[in-house]
């Protein structure tokens, strides 16, 4: 059920009703018959509640398990290769309303107090709860300074503990109250974090999607990472590459990515394991292309805007940067003359070279790991989900890669008995159209269109003409 949620973009009420009412979904789920019945809303809520609740208490993520095991299946069945993946990273919203911490906190103080009645309270917390009701938290926050704030936060939360610890856990909102505490009062790791990309801020977190690629097969996702939005994309690469390689079963030799998931590790990664990482580009840009002659120790300088070549300057070895080389440039600042480079620049720049060197045919095929981003985030608000926590954020990535490779592998053998079909029929044509030749050599023409079902022809046209 949370698999077609995702896939339709539902809300929980929608699914329900979708359940309940549409046949299409009901087939899905193995409902054949009308009175068959749907799992309890109570079930469906509890489940979920029951795989976070395993992997902070064991640390395994059952979803994931059987993500795996799904994926596995449908790459055996259809005899996908996993030598070759792509990957690529999406940021994604956390759901987050606009608001001050103060006033969150504050207007669900006051709703817990209009669910149960200051009345109902203990007496020695109603003279309090009077003061907190009337107060206006939108004005509060423009007249009141940092430290008036913080001590007011401070003051909130202490009441807030002293009702949770004087009333019964069914007293009302209890469970909202509850929820409130321990968010805003308890420092937990997996909290939201920001991240600034290319200008535009994202608070939230990053799904790290790992797909196979193949001639003339589906690209199936083999791997989902979530984490939060200051993770780095070179992070992903080494858990990624082993979590697809165990749903295949089979080593990968080439990665598609683009620059960012590069990084000295990786490459050394790379080197260990026996897999190209191919690549568009580094992160970073360069002026100057180096060419170091070992024989002689001579580097050779071009410059890419002049196009000047000139041979640098050695300087000497050192025990932080090793050898050292400099030549002296002409718009450079006046105090700031000369450009060193070192052995890690001169290694840079080789790789920059073989990168640039690579058939571009080849780096084009990661262009096709846009689409999965773009599937994945389709029912995203404004590129948020309908989630906070990371655990949710991980469930919701997991169920919607899941429903994308049943679409893949539906669009897959939909086409391939479209071909089919169309060869078939192709084949049967041309039968037809030889049967009826001979047939006219035989027999006259009317006789013939009569005999195998179709109108008389009108006019002066051979049997040539005629079109099934």
């Amino acid at each position: 059920m949370s698999i077609l949620k995702e896939g339709f973009g539902s809300s929980d009420e929608e699914l329900f009703e979708k359940c309940e009412f549409d046949i299409l979904t009901r087939r899905a789920l193995g409902l054949v018959l009308l009175d068959d019945v749907l799992p309890s809303l109570d079930t469906y809520y509890l489940l979920r509640r029951r795989i976070c609740d395993y992997y902070v208490a064991t640390g395994t993520d059952l979803l994931q398990l059987c993500f795996e095991q799904v994926t596995g299946a449908q790459v055996k069945e259809l005899k996908i290769s996993g030598k070759c993946v792509q990957m690529d990273s999406k940021l994604i919203g956390s759901n987050i309303a606009s608001c001050s911490r103060h006033e969150l906190i504050h207007k669900t103080l006051k709703l817990y107090l209009n669910s149960v009645g200051i009345d109902s309270l203990p007496e020695d917390i109603q003279g309090i709860a009077e003061s907190w009701f009337s107060e206006d938290s939108s004005k509060t926050i423009y007249r009141s300074d940092h430290d008036t704030l913080h001590n007011r936060l401070q003051a909130i939360g202490e009441y807030i503990y002293a009702i949770l610890t004087s009333v019964v856990p069914s007293h009302g909102r209890y469970d909202l109250l509850e929820r409130l505490f321990n968010e805003q009062y308890s420092v937990t790791e997996d909290r939201v974090q920001l991240r600034d990309k290319n200008g535009h801020k994202t608070q939230g977190y990053v799904t790290n999607i790992t797909e196979t690629v193949e001639d003339g097969k589906p690209s199936i996702i083999t791997s989902v990472q979530v984490e939060t939005a200051t993770h780095g994309d070179c992070t992903f690469l080494p858990d990624a590459v082993s979590n697809s390689e165990c749903v295949t079963q089979e080593s990968v030799t080439e990665v598609f990515i683009d620059g960012t998931y590069q990084s000295p590790d990786n490459r050394d990664l790379a080197f260990e394991k026996g897999f190209w990482l191919k690549t568009g580009k580094m992160q970073g840009g360069c002026r100057f292309v180096l060419k170091l002659m070992e024989e002689t120790n001579e580097l050779m300088v071009t410059d890419t805007i002049t196009g000047e070549v000139v041979q640098a300057v050695y300087v000497g070895k050192t025990e932080k940067h090793g050898r050292r080389w400099w030549i002296r440039v002409a718009d450079a600042t006046p105090r700031y003359p000369w450009q060193y480079f070192t052995e890690k620049k001169i290694a840079n720049s080789a790789l920059r070279q073989q990168i640039q060197s690579q058939d571009p045919k080849e780096l084009a095929k990661r262009n096709n790991v846009e689409a999965a981003m773009f599937q994945y985030s389709f029912h995203t608000r404004n590129g948020k989900t309908r989630y906070r926590e990371m655990l949710k954020h991980r469930m919701q990535a997991i169920h919607r890669c899941i429903w994308m490779n049943f679409r893949r592998m539906v669009i897959f053998l939909y086409c391939a008995i479209f071909s089919i079909l169309r060869t078939l029929l192709r084949g049967v044509r041309s039968s037809m159209w030889k049967i009826i030749l001979f047939l006219e050599q035989v027999v006259e023409r009317n006789y013939v269109i009569t005999l195998l079902g179709f109108r008389e022809p009108r006019g002066d046209f051979g049997i040539r003409e005629l079109t099934f």
